[in-house]
């Protein structure tokens, strides 16, 4: 483990170099504090391994400024370097690293002349801020002793999502132009990742001295612009014909010549002078570093621009590009894979993905274990590898847990995953270890919290055992993807590359049209008279559905007309039989079991009762308002995201038996006040229809490709 800290806390090297740490390198400290006045001094620098110093003043208008300006670069890029140096050194620090400029050479070449940079050529910079840059590198090499160690970057162009400076300007031109110069110069660059990779490196092996990374590759200008434009998804020309005209620019006195020098000049580092330990902190090459940088400036915007709301504005125009690419969709057990994820599967399938599913498909579900045996058929017959893991949902199984992990890390390193999509609490700590490994190669992780076990309200021990665990492993997840509004803020504190809200699995709210002949057939079946006031339940028989709460309320509910089906299977379902022969409640309170018709029974229902205790964004509620009924349901997370009081239902605190009563006899009471009910109802939930979430389904893959 290494302690490092930055200097320089919104700097462009700084901030990358903290994501790619927090994303490589979790065990690794990083901190960073603001070197602006006085105050950082107070910063007790002694338990830092390394101090990275990436404040400075950048490129600055040399041609006209006032000598007030010049001396404030001076005082920034090289004072400011040598106090924090001294400083450091001071403390104790063992390294320290100065992000320096090959602005120290001089300008860039003239137009059809080359630039070279030797171990020989002498630095010679051509104005006040090169010749900052060249005092400082020189001023901290100066601190250099056998316990404190100065490594200084002498770099080339850095570009790389959101950067400054002259790749902005390449890639607003190559988004617009039809055509551009065929200009074949050379220029030295570096993309921002092998940059942090190389500093990586410099900390781990502690090393000192002056060096000049940059890319495997020189870079031309017009194979620059064409790079953008072949990765922003535009057409443009490279014509030589153009060339006399960058000519006659670069000639011209003034601001046009000294755009087109540095814009069509060359100037490069002598490769052998960038080589360092085998060159490992080269990995991405022109093109793919391009589409990288490309990628992720939609995919995150500007700092100010949260990711959610960026695939919000993305275009919708996305093909089936990821052909010959791996995906692997993975849970705790295969009915929520069955359940929950099949869509995200079929859209993984359009986009081009070779799609696999692994989960525990032997116990833990909470459909039968045909209906588990099924549909493993249905996912090989549809050519969707099905693998067995026996990941359990209780977390005191730590033997089939830690069998899981290493199966699930077997599978993914032969399999070599593009992206790997995980969800529920314990498939989630699964995957995402099992993975973490294969992020280095390129692998994405996304992780859908299903409702996070901490929330407003929840036993202490869930915030002390499952908040640290998810926090923890936010640092392995490109993608964390919330379902409910609580969860979202809470997540966007985490440590995740990225934080999206994406409204549950959605509900199609075509498919609950009404269809009188079925309801009055299923009516029929459960000896249901037709002047019966139905209330209907749907979800698994356990303590967190509560269906409970809604037995016993139904015991203080004396008009008899009123019955109450609970549809599905479970752990409780034995306990909620005798608590209903108990109470008195046969013929009135009906567990139906396990159906596939629950829409009929949403279209025979006159109520919705939802007791639950814990939800993350619940999909049998969002079915029962695309059904247009009124609910009555529990005043938790996830619930309120969809109803609020008085609006689309009646709320109640999950164990107050007395309160669903109340507002069931309430809606059986008041037509006009349940009709206002389901129309609000059905059209709170137009939002949340199952065409709006494949969409954002659909960019967050697109956005996830793996270059």
């Amino acid at each position: 483990m290494k302690r490092v800290l930055i200097t320089g806390q919104h700097s462009y090297i700084g901030t990358s170099f903290e994501r790619y740490i927090h994303k490589y390198c979790p065990r690794w400290q990083v901190d960073s504090i603001s070197v602006h006045g006085d105050e950082w001094k107070q910063t007790d620098f002694s338990s830092y391994d390394a101090v990275l110093h990436a404040a400075g003043k950048a490129h600055a208008d040399t041609g006209n400024v006032s000598d007030e300006v010049k001396r404030e670069y001076y005082r920034v890029n090289r004072d400011l370097a040598r106090e924090v140096a001294e400083v450091a050194k001071a403390a104790g620090v063992r390294q320290f690293i100065y992000p320096g400029s090959m602005i120290i050479y001089g300008e860039s070449a003239p137009f059809g002349k080359q630039k070279v940079i030797t171990a020989d050529t002498k630095p010679n910079p051509a104005n006040f801020y090169g010749d900052s840059k060249w005092q400082a590198d020189i001023a901290v090499r100066g601190l250099e002793s056998e316990t404190f160690h100065v490594a200084v970057l002498r770099l080339p162009m850095v570009y790389g999502p959101g950067s400054k400076g002259n790749y902005p300007l390449l890639a607003k031109m190559a988004r617009w132009l039809p055509v551009f110069p065929a200009v074949q110069n050379s220029r030295s660059m570096i993309y921002i990742e092998n940059l942090c990779e190389f500093i990586r490196e410099i900390i781990e092996y502690g090393d000192s001295g002056v060096f000049y990374p940059q890319n495997k590759e020189y870079v031309s200008t017009a194979d620059l612009v064409k790079a953008i434009a072949h990765a922003s998804g535009k057409r443009i020309a490279l014509l030589s014909v153009l060339n006399p005209f960058v000519n006659a620019a670069s000639g011209m006195p003034g601001k046009i010549g000294q755009l087109a020098g540095k814009a069509f000049g060359s100037f490069t580092y002598e490769k052998s002078l960038s080589e360092y330990r085998g060159n490992r902190y080269q990995r991405y090459g022109l093109e793919q570093s391009i589409r990288r940088t490309e990628r992720l400036q939609n995919f995150s915007g500007t700092a100010a621009v949260p990711f959610c709301e960026t695939i919000e504005k993305s275009t919708d125009n996305i093909g089936k590009s990821c052909s010959g690419q791996k995906a692997l969709v993975t849970a705790s057990v295969a009915s929520m894979i069955d359940l929950f994820n099949m869509d995200n599967i079929h859209i993984l399938q359009e986009l081009g993905y070779e799609v696999h599913v692994a989960s525990n498909f032997e116990f833990g579900s909470i459909t039968s274990q045909e209906r588990v045996d099924a549909f493993r058929r249905e996912l090989e017959q549809a050519g969707i590898e099905a693998y067995h893991i026996p990941i359990p949902r209780s977390i005191g199984d730590v033997g089939n847990i830690i069998r899981s992990y290493c199966q699930m890390k077997r599978l993914c390193m032969e399999q070599q995953y593009d992206i790997v999509h995980t969800q529920s609490p314990i498939g989630g700590v699964v995957a995402r270890l099992a993975a973490k490994k294969r992020r280095k190669s390129g692998t994405k992780i996304l992780y859908t919290a299903h409702g996070f076990h901490f929330y407003k309200g929840a036993p202490k021990t869930n915030w002390l055992l499952f908040y640290p665990i998810e926090k923890y492993l936010s640092r392995y997840t490109d993608i964390l993807i919330t379902i409910n509004r609580e969860d979202y803020k809470r997540a966007k504190k985490f440590h995740a590359g990225k934080v999206c809200y994406v409204p549950g699995i959605g509900v199609d709210t075509g498919m609950f049209a009404q269809n009188t002949a079925d309801a009055d057939k299923l009516r029929r079946e459960f000896g249901l008279m037709a002047d019966d006031f139905v209330v209907v339940s749907v979800g698994q028989l356990s303590k967190r559905k509560n269906q409970e709460t809604m037995i016993r309320a139904m015991a203080q509910i004396k008009d008899k007309s009123i019955k109450y089906l609970a549809v599905g299977l479970g752990e409780c379902e034995e306990k909620d039989k005798k608590l209903i022969q108990k109470l008195g409640l046969k013929g009135q309170v009906i567990l139906t079991g396990y159906r596939e018709d629950v829409n009929v029974f949403l279209q025979m229902a006159d109520c919705f009762a939802f007791p639950s205790v814990q939800e993350g964004l619940p999909v049998s509620l969002m079915e029962a308002m695309a059904a247009g009924l009124p609910v009555v349901c529990s005043r938790i997370r996830g619930n309120i995201d969809l109803v609020t009081d008085d609006v689309e239902g009646l709320l109640a605190e999950p164990m107050d038996a007395e309160g669903y009563a109340g507002a069931v006899l309430k809606l059986k009471q008041n037509p006009d006040l349940a009709k206002k009910y389901r129309k609000n109802a059905y059209k709170k939930i137009e939002r949340f229809d199952v065409k709006q979430v494949h969409k954002k389904m659909r960019k967050i893959y697109w956005f996830c490709m793996k270059d």
